[in-house]
């Protein structure tokens, strides 16, 4: 489609890339009612303005179907205003790489010339939906011939009944006739453009209910738009075509989707070039361009079409009188308030120059004396207002005088003057008796205007008064729940980031409800605004509250007072609890978006679900196999025997019989209606990494490091076939559904698929030389997934051997994937610690299951697709609820950025975070509020620091150079050039002159950071230099090396010494900056941290941990340490005892998602900052209580974490379901029971037969074994012939 010609101009008739070469309608010859016969006259009068080879000669008969069809081409192409179109670029779906797009033009050719029925185009709110519909519209009519295709625009919200009667309702609006449509149904092919699918508020397919391309009714292709957020996870239900014949099975060959991107900055400056010569403008091209790309983050907001023209109408008034652009924050809600007030300025200007008549012009003049802009928000703000208050948000009123004069339409539509003058200059467009505003997105901000409006430094846009305590259930937020309206409710979130007078209102809302019941509601949608908006309710009062139905997900209360607040059908999906009082609180259907998990005594490698779904086996690290009622967790047998990890296991299809693999070279066939019934299966050369039972149950499969796959006999144990082929180990089998084929995947990065009947191979499947970890077969027998080793997830096509669609799936290789039962789905899991979630058909990525904090070894869907059970590493079995995407990570944020350092400024006002990704961030260090954000662009940002002025920042990645930046504009300053290594420490000085970096070439140096110019080299050290610091003078550094010292060197003199010497390569070593230099160091064990101190020669004291330490670190006072493991911290307190000071574990914070990367303390406070590898970073104070114990505060977090209910206290709860109760009680939650212990949902009886368990005690010596020497353990040493069952 081209957008270079001038609207209302047609081109000549060409074969259309449009057209369908289907059949050729048959003319049936029928009158012309008398409208159409008055457009056809028009259509005459037109042919100066259309193309001169549009030939009339087929409508000699002017009587004609085809000529109704031709009046209505000629008025669409004369309705037809566009003046800028860009053609958008879009992607398969929501999640797909930015690197993946595609012409969206190009895909809906392929969809009306191939043999699709359905194709949806989703797409953000603003994202251009409505506009691509409408050139699509008036290519398709330039293009029309006679006889093809005829398409029609269907605007569905102005349809009364478009899930029943689509298209004769639509040409009905055009004035065909009854006959006429019959005929056109029974004779015609149409290609259907249905725009705001969202917006009608639809929920059926209306494909299937409208019988479309069923035999006898329309032929048509469907094309809809949708706004991505209406939908919720399986919305393709709404949209797939049902296979003809068969009602209750999606033909999913008939569908096709694509989700419009953001514009790119290419396509912006491209729309910026059009949009400049439309009207005479003092700004040109290059004005606009510059505004655009200095004001922080406007380029990403203006990516959106929509906020784009917004943006250029308001952009001149919104930067007059502005000098430093670079420090201007500009919202969505900001331009669309600047945008709007713009609007009825020029819609005034145009009144005031206009030759009114008298009547007229008293009545303008009366609303200029009264205010003419503020008079035209308020009649834009009262209009949206009655239509989410009569029409339940349906943007589309119709209205005629006739019918509607006394309705409340009447205030907006009707004949009044200075109404029709309001209306002329607002943002409302007209399609005869049907108004709307112009974009859905303009009737959701007057909406949200009606609860807080703009507010201007003049107070032309001063808000009216929202709280009136005595008519609370009058308040605009006590009308409707607002939690199905997301743009609403991010506009009102913006207000409170904008306004601390409107967070004020909202939290005083939330304080009327205690005592008020009507407030309930409104109180519900407050709390929900002031979350969404980032506000934390950390350590708040909120006993009592009523906000049922509340959205709290990933919100922030920690230490909270909750106690008897109605919660009732809140969501607390990864919402941060920790500590909260939630004593007699109403918890009637609370989600939480997890369900309890298993927690055992060592790593999980292996799970699965009995065919009924009745058991589930875990295998584990030293050779035990544990059976469970998945409902309970209730253990129902452990099997040992097994002398190494359980790499897999598999039930037969009967439930009877349990297969295992082991390191022990071994496969075991349990017989679980015999206590003690096992057959051995012996015959691998090497480790048995995988085992699967063939549908008929009466085969065995193996996978094994020998580079072989052997079938087995399942109720002899006998060999049957060695499959041989494979060049190195075999990681993963898989059998076909019908079992007649097996897949095998191995090192040698090839799939190889053998016939199990006379076990010779069929074929191989390559891609690459990448090592292919785990395979598994789709339920109809089509396609295969394969996980590969660097993380990418595969599927191909075994109808034709080709591959099909592929990911990066995780960012490490995958462990095991999985197809839902009915393959809809893919679950697979990886090293990198999550489960991931794949839509077959459409590619999205539909859920991030974060909550592991080591490898994740297996998932198993159970038999009905409604849960996933996940093992790992880290000792625990997760099972997910995934009919929703609660328990996932925020797709539209997660991003695994792995924090790598973080810092203070001197002055402990500013904080920088380094990510993985070179990504680095400045936030207020008091308010958490974000500033800049800039890329390194040279790999990771591996340590970061600020200047104690908060205007430069020093960033080091891999290389061996430091870069400074100006901390206002991001712009570049100094590269400091000299060290000859990488350098893996820097800081400033307290007063922000100095910089000091450590090397790996063994040397500190020093820089001027005001010039970059290179001061003292200070050499000394005769191993890398892992930590610098000044002192806090900023006269002196100390350093500190791999050579185990710690020295102290005067910046003037360069002359150092020794003050601490631990000996021998520390693993990792932290500073204090007191004036008793004081050093903590872990050793090789991981386990303890040693204290020294420059006054003695040996350690102090050694800090016993239950974990590997991973880092250390601190306080500037010298009273306090930090110390992190597994997804824990600990603090340590110096504490005096009598004349002795001792080094005391006092506290504890957990659920730190992945696990703690980085830790700084602030100066001068008891505040430290804490990042972790999944990219977020939490700011947390010690607090010191009246009987002198400490505890922690959450301050701030800068972004949703993973649910954390640590201490909370649940007791006497009303309503709290069982599932929901242990879940909590599991996380560390009290309910007032006598224990909690997270083994109690482990194995219930694991100490009635002590006797027994002496096998699996040898866990608890073993707690050593990791991920990092799991290769170790290949041997099988502990192996034992006799094989032994524990049933309970």
């Amino acid at each position: 489609m081209s957008s270079s010609s001038p609207p209302g101009r047609s081109s000549p008739p060409s074969d259309s890339a449009f057209s369908d070469p289907g059949k050729e309608g048959r003319q049936s010859k029928r009158p012309l009612s008398d409208s159409q016969s008055e457009q056809l006259v028009k259509a005459r009068r037109l042919e100066d303005i259309l193309s001169t080879d549009y030939e009339f000669a087929q409508t000699q008969d002017n009587h004609s179907i085809e000529s109704a069809v031709n009046a209505l081409r000629v008025l669409r192409l004369r309705e037809y205003k566009q003046p800028v179109f860009i053609s958008p670029m879009a992607k398969a779906n929501v999640q797909a790489p930015d690197n993946t797009l595609f012409p969206l033009t190009e895909k809906v050719k392929d969809f009306l010339s191939g043999n699709s029925q359905v194709m949806l185009i989703l797409g953000d709110s603003g994202a251009g939906k409505s506009t691509f519909n409408q050139h699509l519209d008036n290519e398709l009519w330039k293009e029309y011939k006679s006889g093809g295709r005829i398409p029609l625009f269907i605007n569905l919200p102005a349809l009364e009944r478009p899930e029943k009667e689509l298209v004769a309702e639509q040409l009905r609006t055009y004035d065909f006739t009854c006959e006429q449509i019959r005929e056109l149904k029974k004779h015609r092919q149409f290609i259907l453009i249905c725009d705001g699918y969202d917006e009608s508020q639809l929920t059926s397919n209306l494909h299937t209910t409208n019988l479309l391309n069923r035999s006898g009714q329309w032929d048509v292709k469907l094309l809809i738009t949708c706004r991505t957020q209406y939908l919720g996870p399986d919305y393709r239900v709404g949209f797939v075509p049902n296979a003809a014949g068969k009602y209750n099975r999606a033909a999913n060959n008939l569908f096709m989707e694509a989700v419009i991107a953001p514009f790119s900055k290419e396509q912006v400056e491209d729309y910026v070039e059009r949009y400049v010569p439309l009207e005479p403008r003092t700004w040109v091209k290059k004005d606009y361009m510059d505004k655009l790309e200095t004001i922080p983050k406007l380029m990403d907001l203006v990516k959106n079409p929509f906020l784009l023209t917004l943006c250029l109408e308001a952009l001149p008034d919104v930067v007059k009188g502005k000098s430093n652009l670079s420090r201007l924050r500009i919202t969505r809600v900001q331009l669309y308030d600047k945008f709007v007030w713009h609007w009825l300025g020029v819609n005034k200007l145009r009144l005031q120059e206009h030759r009114l008549d008298k009547d007229n012009r008293l009545a303008f003049k009366w609303l200029l004396e009264d205010g003419f802009e503020q008079n035209g928000i308020k009649f834009q703000q009262d209009l949206a207002a009655a239509i989410f208050r009569e029409q339940h948000g349906r943007p589309v009123v119709v209205y005629t005088q006739r019918r509607d004069g006394e309705s409340w339409k009447s205030a907006f539509f009707g004949p009044d003057l200075d109404i029709s003058l309001l209306r002329g200059a607002s943002l409302l467009s007209r399609a005869g008796t049907q108004y709307r505003f112009v974009h859905r997105s303009v009737l959701e901000y007057f909406y949200s205007s009606t609860i807080y409006g703009p507010v201007d430094s003049s107070e032309e846009f001063a808000p009216h008064p929202l709280i009136d305590y005595n008519d609370i259930g009058d308040h605009p937020l006590s009308q409707r729940s607002l939690l199905l309206e997301p743009s609403i409710i991010q506009f009102l979130a913006e207000r409170v980031q904008l306004h601390s007078s409107f967070k004020n209102q909202l939290l005083d809302i939330i304080e009327l409800s205690k005592t008020d019941e009507q407030a309930a509601r409104a109180a519900a949608n407050a709390i929900t605004i002031l979350v969404k908006a980032g506000v934390s309710f950390n350590g708040a009062d909120l006993r009592g509250i009523r906000v049922p139905g509340a959205d709290l997900s990933g919100g922030q209360f920690d230490t909270a007072q909750m106690q008897e607040a109605d919660l009732t059908g809140v969501n607390l999906t990864m919402s941060w609890i920790r500590q909260a009082d939630l004593s007699k609180a109403r918890m009637e259907g609370v989600e939480f978006g997890e369900l309890p998990f298993l927690k055992e005594k060592s790593m999980v490698y292996s799970c699965a679900y009995s065919a009924d779904g009745k058991l589930f086996a875990v295998g584990l690290c030293y050779g035990t196999i544990k059976v469970f009622e998945p409902a309970t967790w209730t253990r129902t047998r452990r099997l040992l025997g097994h002398g190494g990890v359980v790499t897999a296991i598999a039930f037969s299809p009967s439930g009877q019989q349990l297969v295992s693999g082991s390191y022990d070279y071994t496969l075991s066939l349990w017989n679980l209606q015999e206590e003690s019934d096992c057959l051995i299966l012996e015959g691998h050369l090497s480790i048995v990494n995988d085992v699967a039972f063939s549908p008929s149950g009466s085969q065995v499969a193996s996978a094994s490091d020998d580079k072989t796959v052997r079938l087995w006999d399942s109720h002899t144990g006998n060999n049957i076939f060695v499959l041989q082929g494979h060049t190195e180990c075999v990681r993963s089998v898989a059998y076909s559904p019908d079992g007649r084929k097996i897949a095998s995947g191995g090192d040698d990065g090839t799939i190889r698929i053998f016939d199990t009947h006379y076990g010779q191979m069929d074929s191989v499947v390559e891609n690459g030389e990448e090592e292919v970890y785990c395979v598994a077969y789709s339920s109809d027998s089509h396609w295969l997934a394969a996980g590969y080793f660097n993380g990418p997830l595969q599927l191909w096509d075994l109808r034709t051997g080709t591959s099909g669609r592929q990911w990066q799936g995780h960012e490490s290789h995958i462990n095991a994937v999985e197809f839902s039962p009915d393959s809809k789905r893919i679950a697979s899991s990886s090293r990198d610690c999550t489960v991931k979630l794949w839509d077959v058909h459409t590619g999205t990525l539909a859920s991030v299951l974060a909550g592991h904090s080591l490898s994740v070894e297996c998932v198993a869907f159970s038999p009905n697709g409604l849960q996933l059970a996940s093992g790992s590493i880290d000792k625990t079995v997760r099972l997910w609820d995934v009919t929703t995407t609660g328990a996932g990570l925020d797709l539209d944020s997660y991003q695994a950025d792995t924090i790598t350092d973080v810092a203070y400024s001197s002055d402990g006002r500013s904080l920088i975070s380094g990510g993985q990704s070179g990504t680095v961030r400045l936030y207020n260090a008091v308010t958490g509020k974000p500033g800049l954000a800039l890329q390194r662009g040279f790999g990771n940002a591996n340590c970061v620091a600020i200047s104690s002025d908060g205007l430069r920042v020093a960033t080091v990645g891999g290389e061996g150079f430091v870069r400074t930046w100006n901390a206002e504009s991001g712009a570049p300053e100094f590269t400091l050039e000299g060290h000859t290594d990488k350098i893996v420490t820097m800081t400033f000085s307290p007063k922000g002159d100095w910089i000091a970096s450590g090397s790996w070439d063994e040397t500190v140096r020093l820089w001027c950071a005001r010039s970059g110019t290179p001061g003292r080299v200070l050499s000394g050290h005769s191993d890398w230099v892992r930590h610098v610091i000044f002192s806090p003078c900023g006269l002196k550094v100390v350093s500190g090396s791999d050579d185990g010292t710690v020295r102290v060197w005067d910046i003037g003199t360069g002359e150092s010494r020794v003050i601490v010497n631990v000996a021998c390569d520390p693993r990792d070593m932290a500073i204090s900056s007191a004036a008793r230099q004081e050093v903590a160091v872990v050793r090789d064990d991981r386990r303890k941290v040693e204290l020294w101190d420059e006054e003695i020669e040996e350690p102090s004291q050694f800090l016993e941990h239950d974990g590997e330490v991973v880092l250390v670190s601190l306080s500037p006072c010298g009273q306090w340490i930090a110390s992190a493991f597994d997804d824990v911290m600990w603090l340590w307190h110096l504490v005096r005892r009598g004349t002795e000071q001792k080094w005391e574990h006092v506290l504890v914070i957990g659920d730190f998602l992945w696990g703690v990367s980085s830790v700084a303390w602030k100066p001068d406070e008891l505040e430290f900052v804490a990042g972790s590898r999944s990219g977020i970073i939490q700011v947390w104070r010690l607090v010191e209580e009246s009987d002198g114990s400490f505890s922690t505060r959450l301050m701030w977090t800068s972004g949703r974490t993973a649910l954390a209910v640590a201490n909370a206290v649940i007791v006497d709860v009303v309503g709290l379901s069982e599932t929901n109760k242990r879940l909590l009680k599991q996380r560390g939650a009290k309910d007032g029971s006598e224990t909690i212990d997270d083994t109690l949902y482990e194995s219930q009886d694991d100490n009635q037969d002590k006797s027994q368990d002496d096998y699996s005690d040898s866990d608890k010596d073993q707690d050593d074994y990791s991920d990092e020497n799991e290769d170790d353990y290949l041997d099988g040493s502990n192996s034992q012939n006799q094989k032994g069952s524990d049933t309970e």
